[in-house]
């Protein structure tokens, strides 16, 4: 079973990446994949092949994570791996150093040790742009929106399947937040 674990944004962010979406797919140029509404998500870590029979002790993990609700703002764009090369176009956040902890909590959790920048995926590239990515990085300057504040008080373990079709995400457990004692 292949797992991740991710915050759903809620429809507001949803909706501002597919009209992103919508904006670039009007240029055939660039040959992007949008990702599909029910499949937006802000991945805290992925986990990828995991036996069934692992299931239940990384839930029983993912249980012992405290943390209080905070909020999150959306904050321009960015492009992995580079500006020079797109593979992915993204909707990128402020910082906020209680989704840092968070995300370091359930990256120990899974030891973990690469960063893990936070960010929506809007599309990815079927071929790493190099030739066009000045213009991609042009008409995506050109895209104007106002931020957007939002709040996270869960997350979820997620499976993942993939289809010729594109993945297919369904939730496997949810985890709402619980104050921690501070």
């Amino acid at each position: 079973m292949r797992l991740f674990i991710a915050i759903v944004p809620p429809q507001e962010i949803i909706d501002l990446a597919s009209m992103i979406g919508n904006e670039l797919s009007s240029l055939p140029d660039f040959n992007l994949r949008f990702v599909k509404s029910e499949n937006m998500e802000l991945t805290l870590t992925f986990l990828g092949e995991v036996d069934d029979k692992d299931v239940d002790a990384i839930r029983a993990r993912l249980r012992k994570i405290r943390f209080d609700e905070f909020f999150l703002r959306t904050k321009g764009y960015g492009f992995f791996p580079s500006e020079k090369r797109i593979r992915v176009v993204w909707i990128g956040l402020e910082k906020n150093d209680d989704f840092i902890k968070l995300q370091r909590d359930i990256r120990e959790l899974f030891h973990h040790k690469d960063k893990f920048m936070p960010h929506i995926t809007i599309a990815r590239a079927k071929q790493i742009i190099i030739q066009d990515a000045e213009k991609l990085d042009n008409i995506l300057n050109k895209i104007r929106y106002d931020e957007i504040e939002f709040k996270i008080n869960k997350f979820y373990l997620f499976s993942s399947e993939l289809k010729p079709e594109g993945p297919i995400h369904k939730v496997v457990e949810e985890y709402i937040r619980e104050y921690s004692e501070d």
